[in-house]
């Protein structure tokens, strides 16, 4: 049989890009899935949360999942795979690309922006309907699949977003429950939700607990892992950081406050060969960047300034104000969420696109 290798990295790429995919086959099962074994090779990357094979291992759906520590030595064995299709989702572009030739595999790349090693690709899909690409097709965001199309409500319910690596939970789980104390004293009737990633270590989450549970006690909130986005209907508004969360948010027309403190830069995670880099060097690398990118939330980037962002080095107190403000002022929560209706719209599957252009480009010359 024939075999697929997904090439993915982070949570961000696992949940937002290669789910739908994998969720499309399950849904849908074609006949001609049934002749393919898919397999996923994790990519080392500074973004990753360590968890990410055994989240892939819990979809039952690979046949193989090759952990990121395997990734490297896979270059040096000599086992080929003729015709196998090797799909990057996420990781280096250059390194997959290498991987798939000398496994003699055929190249397949999803793709949000243009580098120049995508033309050495066999098919390239793009989210991005400006990039020109040789061998490419614009099948728009795989993050909006499957997601509910409007999941706001106009209710008392926030969501809490800590993030899906440890060192973010270590600040945003006890930051957020002192918000959360401070909050429910002007607003009682408010119920909180924290959503963990189930890219998240648990034993971390369990320590951090115990750590503040004279916090947690009588506090309106509870803890779910955030498996399904379904688990978010009904839902006023979200604080969170920035991540691929933050567009299906958008996506499902949920307001949201994305929070980004800069108190401790050695923790935030930079691209490429910057990450290696240290001090002042890494907070000076840091500034620039925010100077050249005035907004971090990826719905920002799309739709400038259409979500609030509180980047920098910030006090509680200042960004508790801010919330109170908004909560006081639901008006403005609903404006952020007409806007969400009127930017972030979406009627057609992007894997399904890219599943039935694969399978006649590609599936259907080598099963």
């Amino acid at each position: 049989m024939k075999k697929v290798y997904f090439l993915v990295n982070g949570p961000g790429e696992i949940s937002g890009w290669l789910y739908p995919l994998v969720k499309w086959i399950k849904e849908f099962n074609p006949a001609w899935s049934q002749d393919l074994v898919f397999n996923s090779i994790v990519v080392p990357c500074q973004f990753a949360s360590g968890k990410e094979d055994g989240v892939l291992k819990s979809w039952n759906f690979f046949g193989e999942v090759i952990p990121s520590n395997k990734y490297w030595s896979l270059f040096r064995d000599g086992r080929k795979y003729e015709n196998s299709v090797f799909f990057h989702i996420g990781g280096d572009l250059y390194f997959n690309l290498a991987l798939s030739k000398r496994k003699k595999g055929i190249p397949v790349a999803y793709v949000e922006k243009y580098f120049w090693g995508e033309r050495f690709y066999r098919k390239v899909y793009t989210l991005n309907d400006k990039l020109n690409i040789p061998n490419s097709i614009f099948v728009g965001d795989l993050r909006f699949d499957f997601l509910p199309s409007n999941a706001f409500s106009d209710s008392n319910n926030i969501a809490l977003f800590p993030g899906s690596r440890n060192y973010a939970l270590k600040f945003f789980i006890p930051f957020y429950l002192a918000l959360v104390k401070e909050i429910v004293k002007d607003f009682p009737d408010f119920n909180f939700t924290f959503f963990l990633s189930p890219f998240i270590d648990g034993k971390v989450v369990d320590d951090i607990l115990r750590r503040v549970n004279s916090m947690v006690k009588d506090l309106p909130i509870k803890f779910e892992i955030l498996d399904d986005m379904k688990k978010l209907n009904g839902y006023l508004m979200a604080i969170t950081l920035p991540g691929t969360n933050t567009m299906q948010l958008a996506y499902m027309k949920i307001p949201m406050i994305v929070i980004l403190p800069l108190h401790r830069p050695e923790f935030i995670p930079i691209e490429g060969i910057a990450n290696l880099f240290k001090g002042r060097l890494r907070e000076g690398l840091i500034n620039l960047y925010l100077k050249k990118n005035p907004y971090l939330a990826l719905p920002n980037k799309i739709s400038p300034g259409i979500i609030p962002e509180i980047v920098g080095n910030f006090h509680f107190r200042d960004v508790l104000k801010y919330i109170k403000e908004i909560l006081y002022n639901r008006e403005r929560l609903i404006k952020i969420h007409e806007k969400l209706k009127e930017n972030f719209n979406k009627d057609y599957l992007s894997s399904e696109i890219i599943w039935k252009d694969l399978y006649n480009e590609v599936l259907s010359k080598i099963i």
